[in-house]
């Protein structure tokens, strides 16, 4: 995204939890926005996250959007393992998993690993970081995976989306 001979960048956006990247593609002319996201842990600021990113989706004309990063929220129970929390996360999964159909997204398949959150002693973990895209991001980079890296300076797995076609 950042190689010029690849990606012009044109505009950003920015708000409490995220920043969007508008530009584009140089071989396609093709405009694309990828947004980084940081969720807040608590509930009702993840619904404010999902709201606004929503906003900034519907209002815009753009059909190539990637959404990345730490939206700590998990899609279903069993991507959280360990956690001597008590809390239901029914609601937060409802909530993410509407935020995901609402905005007709697909998460990308991940390699290396099940999880991206570790706590520091390795009992509990979470997958909360994930790669979000529109069907027609699927279309450009059918092959689209995200790949968790190793965990080296932080408690998340960084997350490294790629496109690989191999000729055989």
């Amino acid at each position: 995204m950042w190689h010029q001979e690849a990606f012009i960048y044109e505009t950003h956006r920015m708000g409490n939890g995220y920043i969007a990247v508008y530009g584009r593609l140089v071989k396609d002319n093709l405009r694309c926005v990828v947004v980084n996201v940081y969720a807040a842990c608590n509930l009702r600021d993840k619904k404010t996250l999902w709201m606004e990113l929503s906003n900034i989706k519907s209002s815009s004309h753009e059909v190539l959007w990637c959404f990345c990063g730490d939206f700590n929220a998990i899609r279903s129970h069993d991507e959280r393992r360990g956690s001597t929390n008590r809390v239901d996360y029914t609601s937060e999964i409802r909530g993410f998993n509407s935020f995901i159909d609402d905005n007709l997204l697909l998460d990308t398949p991940i390699m290396g690993k099940n999880y991206t959150w570790f706590n520091s002693n390795g009992s509990a973990k979470s997958k909360i970081d994930r790669v979000l895209v529109t069907e027609e991001w699927m279309e450009k980079w059918p092959t689209c995976k995200q790949y968790a890296q190793r965990r080296e300076v932080s408690d998340h797995c960084a997350i490294v989306v790629k496109s690989v076609v191999r000729d055989t």
